[in-house]
């Protein structure tokens, strides 16, 4: 399982237990739950206050519980997750006013003749904030995974390995090398296929485990529509594939592979 798939699953957790702070906070209250920061509701408003606390309880453990599950999605395709976590901040919201009106009005002491406006009056500071603080810590994890994700991947020969920086990089032992060619096609051209475990940015930057019906499965470092493209075959694991948005970036690479691992076989 990826790192970056970990980070942003993490990052979505951690919201998640705020959430679930607030339903703790809610099961152990003993005066009545309250909904917008700055707002009371008065022990006199609640019929059964234990049950009006632990209905608002469930309402945020329940809410906390559907972001958690968007991390767990998280770990297997972070688009999907990031789209669910967008519907749970912003639409979910409004759900959470229209659950917490239910719960009021189903506890309300019928007998309580002052004014009730629970929903009304006051700014939801501390449910819009916590709402937006954690939209704002979900887009920047995005950000961070989409920062490392389209970055170009650091390659360095060393004296016995090959070690590429990158999302999902690696180090591949000289000795593991079988053949490196200079293909001179994209990897669109070639067939990235579909992705297994990796990463399939905006702008064509393919990074991660793929598997296709014509190269197999792969470990791709490229540009999608950039040639050409390097391709390390390995003696007994994937074959990797590196490629730069400057091609003559990628064609220098191939020279400084050839010219330095002289013992491999180079077409």
């Amino acid at each position: 399982m990826a790192f970056g798939n970990i980070f942003f699953a993490g990052i979505i957790w951690f919201c998640a237990l705020s959430f679930f702070a607030i339903a703790l906070w809610a099961f152990k209250r003993k005066t009545p739950m309250h909904f917008w920061s700055g707002s009371t509701v008065q022990p006199e408003e609640i019929a059964d206050i234990p049950a009006y606390n632990r209905a608002n309880g469930i309402m945020w453990m329940a809410y906390g519980a559907s972001m958690m599950l968007a991390g767990v999605v998280g770990l297997f395709n972070i688009g999907i997750s990031a789209a669910l976590v967008m519907i749970i901040c912003l639409p979910g919201i409004g759900v959470l006013i229209f659950a917490y009106k239910r719960i009021y009005k189903k506890y309300r002491n019928p007998s309580y003749l002052g004014v009730s406006s629970p929903l009304g009056g006051k700014t939801a500071k501390w449910v819009i904030i916590a709402a937006l603080s954690s939209s704002f810590i979900i887009l920047i994890a995005i950000g961070v995974v989409f920062y490392h994700g389209e970055k170009e991947p650091e390659v360095n020969i060393l004296s016995d390995r090959v070690q590429i920086r990158a999302m999902y990089g690696t180090r591949v032992l000289f000795s593991d090398i079988k053949e490196i060619t200079l293909i001179r096609e994209s990897m669109n051209d070639i067939g990235a296929g579909s992705r297994t475990n990796g990463y399939r940015g905006f702008g064509q930057s393919l990074k991660g485990h793929f598997s296709s019906e014509d190269s197999g499965q792969t470990l791709l470092f490229v540009q999608g529509k950039t040639s050409p493209t390097i391709r390390i075959e390995r003696i007994s694991r994937k074959d990797i594939y590196i490629s730069f948005r400057n091609p003559e970036m990628t064609e220098q690479l191939y020279f400084e592979l050839r010219d330095n691992i002289p013992e491999l076989r180079f077409p």
